[in-house]
């Protein structure tokens, strides 16, 4: 909420398409398709889909790194994890995207 206002605040807003998208993201990207997010409990397409976008990769990246707290899952585990709904509600478009795009995503993950 804090960095939603911080950007809301900066100059120019509302002529910079930019900054809004990054509001939107700041802002909704704990928000879950079934409602069950926060800080407003947005459900569905109420939810910007840069919010949704960056939620998604937000998990998928909890996931397949490694934590203090936990070991990095290998990439397949991960997409079946989001899939599943083992990590929250997500936009079925974008689980659909996601299951279009797993291979060249391993891919990139291997080169880093």
């Amino acid at each position: 909420m804090l960095g939603a206002e911080m950007l809301h605040k900066t100059e120019n807003f509302a002529e910079q398409p930019l900054l809004q998208t990054a509001y939107e993201i700041a802002r909704w990207h704990h928000e879950r398709w079934d409602g069950r997010g926060y800080p407003d409990g947005l459900k569905g397409d109420d939810i910007p889909i840069s919010a949704q976008l960056v939620s998604m990769a937000d998990v998928y990246d909890a996931l397949t790194s490694e934590r203090c707290y936990k070991k990095a899952f290998p990439h397949e585990t991960a997409v079946q994890m989001i899939t599943n709904g083992e990590c929250g509600a997500f936009n079925p478009l974008l689980l659909q995207c996601l299951l279009d795009v797993q291979g060249e995503l391993k891919q990139e993950i291997l080169q880093w």
